[in-house]
């Protein structure tokens, strides 16, 4: 018995291309700004959760600011939205 066996699938030889490696990051740095954006309360909730800290405190401030502008902005309703379907499912009782 052969001990390496032929691919069935014909492979490049060449390496990744650039343009794909480009795209993965920009599309990686998108979602991210995205998340960030329309997800202000899970980066707020998050840095609540790290040691007390004077860093701490003023990322917290920082971060309670930014979910403030957010939410008055409305890029915080379909979060807030999804959410309370969430919390509504969850207390279904069949």
């Amino acid at each position: 018995m052969p001990r390496e066996t032929p691919s069935p699938i014909d492979l490049p030889d060449e390496p990744l291309e650039r343009p794909g490696l480009l795209w993965t990051g920009a599309t990686i740095a998108i979602a991210a700004l995205l998340l960030f954006v329309m997800n202000a309360v899970a980066l707020r909730d998050w840095i609540e959760e790290q040691a007390p800290s004077p860093v701490q405190a003023q990322a917290a401030a920082l971060a309670e600011q930014w979910v403030t502008i957010t939410d008055d902005i409305g890029l915080g309703r379909p979060r807030a939205w999804l959410h309370d379907l969430w919390k509504k499912a969850e207390g279904a009782t069949f």
